[in-house]
């Protein structure tokens, strides 16, 4: 990060004056004109310059005798933005672990029909309250999800078990909606268990960005019903649509208290909310309304 290449040019420069400092890189081959001695001392206190100048940095000062280890806090490696940590089943538990016991607090779970009005009519709002309600509500997913992440933490690990299969009934499951942008929605699925496993404390997880302006935004993490073989559950899945006026997929895995994957293959949800207009945009090619192949 900025800061800590500064504090690590400080301390390399040490008992040196900042000219001092200057004239070692260049004789170790700093090239002329591409640091001066004031941009040096601006670099100390977070200034920024090219990763290519901190690489050529970290090359003379090695030149002039300082260790690797001493010189690498300077070089590109350690990136302005960090790179993201690989998503594994332990960085996804403590993530969501997070996430979860903080929900509880949240103006959805705790006053869900006053900020519901907020964001969508008042008619709307307790026409959704009342489809959560006929599902069984949201506080109950709640806490279902916080206890199973907490007994993900506590026993595993967990592994894919052969026979294990579902299939989903799209008779009994809504699994697509079209409305306006910004609205409140509640899909469902009913899954069947069609392996030889039981299912015990199962949870669905969200693929992808969690919410965008062309996404929905839905819950991360869903429990799943135990279910024996043979037998059938049913999950809601609430949320709020997209802003953009386009054709969004949500899709969510199967996956073990520890969130990792116990079965393949994946729910796919799709929240529409185009309009009979087509989207301005983008360019419209010849022959479309509203379209003459300029900008849309």
């Amino acid at each position: 990060m900025p800061d800590q290449r500064a504090e690590a040019l400080r301390s390399l420069r040490g008992e040196l004056s900042v000219r001092a400092f200057h004239v070692l890189l260049a004789k170790n081959g700093l090239a002329p004109g591409r640091l001066s001695r004031h941009r040096l001392g601006d670099l100390e206190e977070g200034a920024h310059v090219p990763l290519a100048v901190w690489e050529e940095i970290a090359d003379a000062l090695a030149a002039a005798g300082k260790s690797a280890d001493e010189v690498e806090p300077l070089r590109s490696a350690e990136g302005l933005i960090a790179p993201p940590p690989p998503s594994t089943p332990d960085l996804r538990l403590r993530q969501w672990s997070r996430i979860v016991a903080r929900v509880a607090g949240n103006r959805w779970w705790s006053a869900p029909l006053a900020l519901a009005q907020r964001v969508t009519s008042a008619t709307k709002a307790v026409s959704y309250l009342q489809l959560l309600d006929r599902h069984g509500g949201s506080r109950e997913q709640l806490e279902q999800v916080r206890l199973r992440l907490e007994l993900g933490r506590t026993i595993g690990p967990f592994e894919p078990v052969v026979g294990d299969e579902v299939r989903i009934d799209p008779a009994a499951s809504t699994l697509q909606v079209q409305l306006d942008h910004g609205d409140l929605f509640v899909l469902s699925a009913r899954l069947h268990n069609t392996g030889t496993v039981p299912w015990r404390n199962r949870l669905l997880f969200r693929l992808g960005t969690p919410v965008s302006s062309s996404l929905p935004l839905t819950p991360g993490v869903l429990p799943v019903p135990d279910t024996d073989p043979g037998g059938f559950c049913d999950l809601i899945v609430p949320g709020r649509a997209h802003w953009f006026l386009n054709l969004a997929a949500v899709s969510y895995v199967m996956v073990f208290p520890d969130l990792s994957y116990c079965v393949t293959g994946r729910i796919v949800f799709q929240v529409d909310t185009r309009s009979t207009e087509y989207e301005q945009s983008y360019q419209l090619p010849p022959g479309f309304p509203g379209g003459d192949g300029g900008p849309g």
